[in-house]
């Protein structure tokens, strides 16, 4: 048995109807309130107001920021501070996405810290923010029970993490009625966020026993229940906004691999949503740790597959089954962009290196290279 820390702070609050709970939980904190959304989901579904009248029914006041872009830029983060010149705030609540999550995330912290977020980037630990309160209304990042905010340089064109024990929210309410709202094609695209987080954290470097009981359920739910999430069974997306707050404890304990780290680059650069840009890289990045000697074929056994290519299979299969591109030529990438995409993926080291080996340049570009071809290609050049 290895040793290892766990540390998960904070209360998670799940079930439908619980949203209704809001106010109350947050008026724990203070009076004084902070609500940071996207720009049209939380309006257009009518949450807004109920929110907002949840607070008024306990005596909050607010401040809200709906300014949140998907891929939160450092910009955005340092508006979401500016609207509170002049005033105080005791809480803030995030309401949305991973996007909305991780931008109240980092304006927690900068309220009491200072400075731009450039000033307080990984490898920098954020230990001190205001206390942060989490409603997703996906079912991919998990973002409501990490240590992370990702946000976007844009100037540099570059994902950036601030990290630290003070960003993990300290409740986060996870509601199924909030995700029954959401569009098929953004559950899949967020689905396989989830599994990437589940995967990733197996077999990275940091995993513990602990880590790995939240990875493989998470795993085992997503892989039985994407498919029929994404063609509206309540049932599934319910299982799904589990499934994904148990993948994003794994990854908060254990870390992303370079699955990440060489997707970031697609969403950065084409505004591929994050979730699609791991799927793209999921498989031949499974393959390529498998034949390192990494943990693929233990994870591969614990869910129940043969080997390590039934796996990879599998995942390919559920790619396909809801509607993943097949390539990354098919979203439009030229392949005459792989030589900056091998160079942009090791700017993300803290990814690369968190697998259980660190791949080579020519390691990188060949794995790109597959993911070019696409995945059925690939799964026959497995199989000979």
């Amino acid at each position: 048995m290895p040793n290892f820390t766990f540390e998960q702070s904070g209360k998670i609050v799940f079930g439908r109807g619980s949203l209704n709970e809001l106010g109350r939980l947050t008026a724990s904190f203070g009076s004084r309130v902070l609500l940071v959304t996207g720009r049209s989901f939380a309006v257009n579904s009518g949450f807004l107001a109920k929110i907002l009248e949840n607070f008024r029914e306990v005596g909050l006041d607010v401040t809200v920021f709906q300014e949140v872009e998907p891929n939160p830029s450092l910009r955005t983060v340092e508006r979401g501070v500016h609207v509170l010149r002049g005033k105080s705030v005791d809480v803030v609540v995030g309401f949305g996405g991973g996007s909305a999550l991780d931008a109240a995330k980092a304006i927690a912290a900068l309220i009491v810290l200072g400075g731009s977020p450039l000033d307080h980037l990984y490898p920098r630990s954020v230990d001190r923010a205001l206390p942060i309160v989490a409603v997703p209304t996906t079912t991919g990042t998990g973002s409501e029970v990490t240590r992370y905010s990702v946000l976007t340089n844009p100037l540099e064109k570059k994902k950036v993490v601030m990290q630290g024990p003070a960003l993990v929210p300290k409740v986060a309410i996870l509601d199924p009625d909030v995700t029954d709202l959401m569009p098929g094609r953004l559950v899949a695209s967020t689905g396989f966020d989830a599994l990437s987080h589940a995967l990733e954290a197996f077999i990275s470097r940091r995993a513990s026993p602990l880590s790995d009981l939240f990875a493989l359920e998470a795993a085992r739910i997503i892989f039985n229940n994407l498919p029929s999430a994404m063609r509206g069974s309540k049932e599934a997306r319910e299982l799904m906004l589990y499934a994904s707050m148990l993948a994003g404890v794994a990854i908060n304990q254990a870390g992303s691999t370079m699955v990440h780290g060489l997707g970031y680059y697609l969403t950065v650069h084409h505004d591929l949503h994050h979730g699609v840009a791991n799927s793209l890289l999921l498989p031949y990045s499974l393959a390529y740790y498998a034949e390192k000697g990494g943990r693929v074929s233990e994870l591969a056994e614990k869910l129940g597959f043969r080997s390590w290519f039934e796996l990879v299979a599998a995942v390919c299969k559920l790619a396909d089954d809801v509607g993943i591109p097949d390539s990354i030529a098919s979203i439009g990438v030229s392949a005459g962009e792989l030589d900056a995409m091998v160079e942009e993926a090791f700017s993300y080291k803290r990814n690369l290196e968190n697998g259980p080996v660190m791949p080579t340049p020519e390691e990188v570009r060949n794995i790109y290279a597959m993911a070019f071809e696409g995945r059925r290609g690939f799964l026959k050049s497995l199989t000979h």
